[in-house]
């Protein structure tokens, strides 16, 4: 099931020496010999925040789901309405009456809503301000891809 795949550098990649399962390749993305695209890096870079920002979505669609369900929907809407992110230190207080079991897992499905929205707003920040620098930003991706 897994194999340790050996470590060559015919291709210009080098093979993380790893034991992976069958028909997994697994190759460092940043090679630094000569890259067959310029802009290669920065395709992976945003891929892999596409698949972050999928996956901490799926999370908080989740986490919402189970807030409703466990009776907790004023935290469920207020993430939709986007007022978060919210004070876990509150909530602990003003549900200290429940099963501590409960409050921590209410407490970790919050977390997870806090850590979406505030990637929600690092993303819209980063937008307003392209749109009031416009030049600025020309003028960066030129040097780095110029």
């Amino acid at each position: 099931m897994f194999r340790q795949m050996a470590s060559t550098s015919d291709s210009g990649c080098l093979c993380v020496n790893a034991k992976l399962t069958e028909g997994q390749e697994m190759y460092l993305l940043f090679d630094q010999t000569a890259r067959r695209s310029p802009y290669r890096k920065s395709r992976i870079l945003a891929r892999q925040q596409l698949l972050t920002k999928i996956q901490q979505e799926r999370e908080a669609k989740e986490s919402c789901g189970w807030l409703r369900a466990a009776g907790f929907p004023q935290y469920a809407q207020l993430y939709e309405d986007y007022q978060f992110p919210i004070d876990i230190a509150a909530v602990k207080k003003d549900h200290d009456f429940l099963d501590k079991d409960l409050v921590e897992t209410l407490c970790r499905r919050l977390n997870t809503l806090n850590k979406c929205a505030s990637m929600k707003l690092d993303l819209n920040f980063q937008r307003k301000k392209r749109k009031q620098f416009p030049r600025v930003f020309s003028k960066y991706k030129e040097s780095l891809f110029g």
